[in-house]
């Protein structure tokens, strides 16, 4: 893919070719799923990558640990809490060491917001983020768009809901940067803690607000549910969480109701009991499971477009070097 990020931060980092590429090429290895010793793999040396998750983890860091497997790359599973960043090393230095070692890609996950910005002027290594903070989480926002072409959804004139903290959610805005390039319109829907201002929202023509999830329901094509992120409110009164599971918790009865038969996506991890039911876990209309199964594939071939970019000016340019160049 021509031009593709050394750093992909953010949705805003690609342009409409990108992600029809990256949507083709893991459809393409979707295909090779049940067979990966026929995976054509285009590497002239195998690549080593590392993931840094600075916060916990289970669907993102496993599903680039298989998709880094797959691609025949060597995995480094870098552990902060056990590395010079505890001696107050900062993470470009960090960066720089493992670009020097030979790693060609590192995907962090953090929790300070748009940590990853400061690199795209000179990348010290190439870098994908595994979601930063409350700001982005690009590559799950392209694997819900790749699931849901995958379910022969129309997304082009349809209404995508997302019901719960939206104003917390990195995936949220990565959701709110992507699905309108597909023609879709989006629905945010939550108490009015969770919801990003009128203002804020300004920028998006094709998004509404909304605190009455029955009428959202009623609108909807698809649900995106999300859990309530108490831990990012930072002290502000969350009490509309005890009522949640009854004022804006989605049941198949609830959906039942307004006879609306329509899929409901969840990245995880989810609250049972609260903003999701079990019942609707297990029924026909939850497609979290196929969001999962499709993460290998999107992130194959996101870290496949970032490895053959070209890009050489990565980190310290040291090949070669002799005391003879001081002089």
């Amino acid at each position: 893919m021509q031009n593709f990020p050394s750093v992909f931060e953010s949705i805003k980092d690609l342009n409409k070719s990108h992600i029809d590429g990256l949507l083709s090429l893991a459809g393409k290895f979707k295909g090779y799923a049940h067979d990966w010793q026929g995976l054509p793999i285009p590497f002239i040396k195998r690549p080593i990558i590392a993931t840094s998750f600075l916060e916990n983890s289970t669907r993102t860091k496993h599903s680039f640990a298989i998709a880094i497997k797959n691609l025949g790359a060597t995995y480094i599973d870098f552990n902060a809490d056990t590395s010079s960043l505890k001696k107050g090393e900062s993470l470009e230095e960090t960066l720089r060491t493992l670009h020097s070692q030979g790693v060609d890609l590192c995907i962090i996950r953090g929790n300070i917001s748009n940590e990853l910005s400061q690199f795209k002027g000179r990348a010290p290594i190439k870098i994908i983020n595994g979601g930063d903070g409350t700001h982005q989480h690009p590559t799950q926002a392209l694997l819900d768009l790749f699931t849901m072409i995958q379910i022969k959804m129309e997304i082009s004139g349809k209404t995508i809901a997302i019901i719960g903290d939206t104003a917390h959610s990195r995936v949220g805005h990565s959701l709110l940067d992507l699905l309108p390039q597909y023609g879709a319109k989006i629905i945010l829907c939550g108490p009015p803690e969770c919801l990003p201002s009128a203002e804020e929202m300004s920028a998006y023509p094709n998004v509404t607000l909304s605190t009455d999830v029955d009428e959202t329901i009623k609108q909807s094509d698809l649900l995106y549910l999300l859990r309530i992120q108490k831990e990012r409110h930072s002290g502000k009164n969350v009490g509309y969480y005890e009522t949640y599971p009854e004022d804006y918790g989605v049941s198949v009865e609830r959906l039942r109701k307004h006879n609306k038969l329509i899929p409901v996506f969840h990245p995880g991890p989810a609250n049972v009991g609260v903003e999701i039911t079990r019942d609707l876990m297990d029924s026909p209309f939850y497609f979290g499971y196929e969001q999962v199964h499709n993460s290998i594939f999107m992130r194959m071939a996101i870290m496949q477009a970032v490895l053959q970019n070209a890009d050489k000016n990565l980190g310290i340019q040291f090949a070669g070097r002799t005391i003879h160049d001081l002089i």
